[in-house]
């Protein structure tokens, strides 16, 4: 008898196990974990300036500029977000709690605009 034929048999038997014991385990839900999303504040522009987000990702909005400040803020009838003046290499995080879109909006530059789509 060769080997092959020997292996047989253990793979069919592991392969019925295996199968066997996801059966068991019922339908499986996959969760999705929150992400942070990296936004670049440069040259009066925002680094994406389109956003598609989940509820409880992240945002981090990185002023890039070496010598401008910026001032992020989102204004909407579900919630308000104020970043404060951001100097240059600074950071602000937000974390999107509400489904929707909105506009991130710069309170110096106002041609700045970020748009994000939250599910």
């Amino acid at each position: 008898m060769s080997i092959c034929n020997l292996r047989r048999p253990l793979l069919r038997g592991t392969t019925i196990a295996l199968v066997t014991a996801l059966l068991a385990l019922g339908p499986a839900q996959a969760s999705l974990s929150s992400v942070v999303r990296i936004v670049l504040q440069k040259g009066r522009h925002y680094d994406p300036t389109d956003l598609f987000l989940r509820q409880g990702d992240t945002i981090t909005l990185v002023n890039g500029d070496d010598n401008s400040v910026h001032h992020a803020f989102i204004e909407a009838d579900r919630f308000a977000y104020d970043a404060g003046d951001q100097g240059p290499g600074e950071q602000a995080t937000l974390t999107l709690k509400e489904p929707g879109d909105f506009i991130i909006r710069c309170g110096i530059h106002p041609k700045m605009k970020l748009t994000i789509h939250v599910q």
